[in-house]
């Protein structure tokens, strides 16, 4: 297990070492979380203008992996509005989570974590009414493939794709984040912890068992609670045709 208290000291010395003049560094991540693993990296947000654009890097330090999401007090707003535009605010967690290395200028650090836990606490924009009819079609063009199939190799991928595609759903339909990886499973839990469990429990019992009637099952209730399966009458980029 990371020390933690060496993991913050060590991201002090390596924003000391590489960015001296930086307006403001933070550590976010799991070790800020205090929910580090073994193999946690120190993901560190560094503001600095003497950079001319945003970018990230990955380094090793000794044995600890790095990860630097390096902007100027103007160039994160790129970053900043896209991922809250994909509805996966990852910027904005990591400022909100984020421990205090260095900041040199107390107004932004307050402005930028004020702004960051609004636009977290709002949630994503809606999606539009079209939107909602092709996520509820492709949702269920896939749980119809997963009704239908029966070859095991086959069922894996089904179900895989159908759990990125079900909690996508469930979230955006409701108004609330996404995530990616872990970060999904994290999302549904701060929307309705029962509801995650409902969730992690269907498709734990298809990866344990290799049956497909609980996934169905949620799947079809979410469905439901949105205006039902979506297929006949749907259609995308039809434009005055009458047929």
């Amino acid at each position: 297990m990371i020390d933690r208290t060496k993991a913050i000291k060590t991201a002090k010395e390596l924003v000391a070492y590489r960015f001296p003049a930086c307006e403001l560094a933070l550590l976010a991540g799991s070790v800020a979380r205090n929910e580090h693993t073994k193999t946690s990296d120190l993901d560190m947000i560094v503001f600095d203008n003497h950079v001319s654009s945003s970018f990230r890097e990955s380094r090793y330090h000794d044995s600890w992996p790095v990860e630097w999401f390096v902007h100027s007090t103007t160039s994160f707003r790129v970053v900043f509005e896209a991922d809250q535009q994909s509805a996966s605010p990852t910027m904005q967690r990591m400022i909100v989570d984020g421990l205090v290395l260095v900041n040199r200028t107390h107004d932004f650090y307050e402005r930028l974590k004020a702004e960051s836990e609004l636009v977290l606490q709002k949630g994503p924009d809606p999606w539009s009414s079209q939107t909602q009819k092709e996520k509820r079609y492709f949702l269920t063009d896939t749980l119809e493939d997963l009704i239908g199939e029966h070859r095991k190799r086959e069922l894996f991928f089904i179900v895989n794709h159908l759990m990125e595609q079900l909690g996508e759903f469930v979230l955006r339909m409701n108004g609330h984040w996404i995530g990616q990886s872990k970060w999904l499973y994290r999302c549904l839990y701060a929307y309705d912890s029962h509801f995650a469990e409902s969730f992690y429990q269907a498709f734990e019992y298809f990866y344990q068992t290799g049956r497909k009637e609980k996934v169905i099952g949620l799947t079809q209730h979410v469905l439901d609670e949105a205006g039902g399966p979506l297929f006949d009458g749907f259609s995308l980029g039809k434009n005055n045709y009458a047929t």
